[in-house]
C-alpha cells in the first residue's frame, strides 16, 4: 500500500491549483464531447458515444483489474504458504528418516556383535557338548566292559563249580 504523504503548507496552494486546472480541463473536454455527440450526424454519433462510454468504463475496469489483482495475489501468497508448508514437512521427514537411519544402523551394529558373541558361545556350548558326548560314550563302554568283566568272572566261576562237580563225579565213578 502506497503511504500517504502530508502536504507542507507551502506546496498546498500549488497544488490546489493544478487540481483546479485539470478539473476544468475535464469539464471542457466533456462539454467538448457533449457538443461533438450533439451536432454530429447520427450515424458518427453512435461511434462517439460507444468511444465516451468505454473512456466512462475505463475506472470500473481499472477496479475489477486491481480486484482480479489483489485475488491473484492472495493466491500466490497462499501457494507459497502451502510450498513452504510442505517444503517444511518433507524436511522434517527427510530429518526423521535419517534419524530411523542411524537407529536402524546403531541397532545393526549392535546386533551383530551380539551375533558374534552367541556365535562364539554356541561354539563354546558346542565343544562342551561333544566333551559331554564322549564323556558317557567313554563312561558307557567302561560300563560295558566293567559289566563283561563281572558277566565273565561270574560264568568262570559258574563253570568252576560245575568242572569241579563234574571231575569229583568223574573221580568218585572210576574209584568206585
Amino acid at each position: 500500500m502506497r503511504q500517504q504523504r502530508i502536504p507542507d503548507k507551502a506546496s498546498l496552494p500549488a497544488r490546489t491549483g493544478v487540481r483546479w486546472a485539470a478539473g476544468v480541463r475535464l469539464l471542457a473536454l466533456s462539454i467538448a464531447a457533449l457538443l461533438m455527440t450533439a451536432l454530429a450526424p447520427l450515424p458518427a454519433q453512435a461511434n462517439v458515444i460507444d468511444k465516451v462510454k468505454g473512456w466512462m468504463q475505463l475506472p470500473g475496469q481499472v477496479d475489477e483489474l486491481r480486484d482480479q489483482y489483489d485475488t491473484t495475489k492472495q493466491q500466490l501468497e497462499d501457494a507459497s504458504k502451502q510450498i513452504d508448508e510442505a517444503m517444511r514437512k518433507s524436511q522434517e521427514t527427510v530429518e526423521q528418516y535419517r534419524q530411523a537411519e542411524q537407529q536402524l544402523r546403531l541397532d545393526n551394529e549392535r546386533l551383530a556383535k551380539q551375533n558374534e558373541q552367541l556365535a562364539l558361545q554356541n561354539e563354546h556350548l558346542t565343544q562342551a557338548v561333544n566333551g559331554l558326548q564322549q564323556a558317557e560314550q567313554t563312561r558307557t563302554e567302561r560300563s560295558k566292559r566293567t559289566w563283561t568283566l563281572i558277566w565273565t568272572a561270574v560264568i568262570l566261576v559258574f563253570l568252576y563249580f560245575v568242572s569241579s562237580r563234574l571231575f569229583r563225579l568223574l573221580l568218585r565213578s572210576r574209584h568206585l
